[in-house]
């Protein structure tokens, strides 16, 4: 009994290659960036609300066409993107093919995250455009018109 248990202690232990699988390499599955971008998409999606209440609210005149469609696909992009960062932040992104390149596989990975981080930053700085233009326009308590 004794010499079945040293020897099973002896083995090697199965490499993660000999097993199909590859190991991810620590810069791909960093949950820190989808966090970042869900927290994004979320400040999006409470602007987004928020225009949306003011802009069907009493006004003497209704916003621009451009507003009203830009909102609706930026509620939507936000929409999106906020639960799938989240699925990554908690799950991490999926394993790399056998035959891709790892290096590949990281820069394909982080490079949808940036884009995706990129494209919310550039939404919110129009969003938070058109809310001190609204906040102006209808002279809500505690905000400023002039800036």
């Amino acid at each position: 009994m004794v010499a079945a248990s040293e020897k099973s202690a002896t083995k090697t232990p199965i490499k993660e290659t000999q097993r199909g699988l590859r190991a991810v390499p620590a810069s791909a599955s960093m949950r820190w960036p989808w966090i970042v971008l869900a927290c994004l998409a979320a400040g999006n999606l409470y602007l987004a609300f928020y225009l949306y209440r003011a802009f069907s609210g009493p006004r003497p005149a209704p916003p621009p066409a451009d507003e009203q469609a830009g909102l609706i696909a930026f509620a939507g992009s936000a929409a999106v993107t906020l639960p799938m960062s989240l699925l990554i932040a908690g799950c991490g992104p999926p394993m790399p093919r056998k035959t891709q390149n790892l290096r590949t596989y990281v820069c394909k990975v982080w490079g949808f995250c940036m884009v995706l981080a990129i494209m919310q930053v550039l939404m919110q700085v129009q969003l938070f455009h058109w809310k001190f233009q609204e906040d102006g326009r209808i002279n809500l308590p505690g905000a400023t018109a002039e800036l």
